[in-house]
C-alpha cells in the first residue's frame, strides 16, 4: 500500500502508527533507512510513539539501510533473508516500510526499479508493505496523475483527508 503525504513531517506519526499495528498482529517490523539515517530514524520513532528500543531488543524490529543509488536487483536480499529468519521464530508477517521518495517525479522514477526489485521479492509472501511518498504542495492534476502511476504498482493508496488522517483510493 502506498500513503502520499503532504510532507516529510507526517511521516514518523504514519510509520509508528503503522508499526505498532504490525507489533499488535503478531509481525515481524522492518524499517528501511537511507544510508547514514538508522539512529535519526530511530529517534523520530520514537518521539513518535513507537517503542523502538523495546521492539529491537525483543528481536521484533530490524532496522537497516537501503542505498537508492546502489543496484535495485540485490536490494531485497537481506531483507528476504530477515524474513524468512522471522517467520521461522513464529511471526505472522512482515511489516515493512521505509523512508518518504518524492516529492519531485525524479525522484518517484529514480526509486521505480526498487519498488519492481521488492514486488518480484515478496509477492505472494506474508508481508505487508508501506511505501510512503511525499507530494508536497501540487495542484490538484498533477496529485491525480501522481496517485494514479502510484496505484498502478500498489494495491492502494492512501491519501490525505481534509480533516487529518488518511482515506484510501479504494
Amino acid at each position: 500500500m502506498a500513503v502520499l503525504l503532504k510532507t516529510y513531517d507526517e511521516l514518523p506519526a504514519v510509520l509508528a502508527s503503522f508499526y505498532a499495528l504490525g507489533a499488535k498482529r503478531n509481525g515481524w517490523l522492518s524499517h528501511r533507512s537511507l544510508p547514514g539515517e538508522i539512529d535519526l530514524d530511530r529517534k523520530r520513532l520514537s518521539e513518535a510513539g513507537l517503542r523502538v528500543k523495546q521492539l529491537e531488543e525483543e528481536g521484533r524490529l530490524d532496522m537497516m539501510e537501503i542505498d537508492p543509488e546502489g543496484p535495485a536487483e540485490t536490494s531485497t536480499q537481506r531483507l528476504e533473508e530477515a524474513l524468512d529468519r522471522a517467520l521461522e521464530r513464529g511471526f505472522a508477517a512482515a511489516w515493512y516500510a521505509r523512508f518518504a521518495v518524492g516529492p519531485d517525479e525524479n525522484a518517484y522514477t529514480a526509486f521505480r526499479p526498487f519498488e519492481d526489485a521488492w514486488d518480484r521479492a515478496f509477492s505472494g509472501r506474508r508481508v505487508v508493505t508501506l511505501c510512503p511518498f511525499v507530494i508536497g504542495e501540487v495542484d490538484g492534476r498533477t496529485a491525480l496523475e501522481r496517485m494514479d502511476g502510484l496505484a498502478e504498482m500498489h494495491d492502494s493508496v492512501l491519501l490525505p483527508a481534509t480533516e487529518g488522517g488518511y482515506v484510501t483510493d479504494r
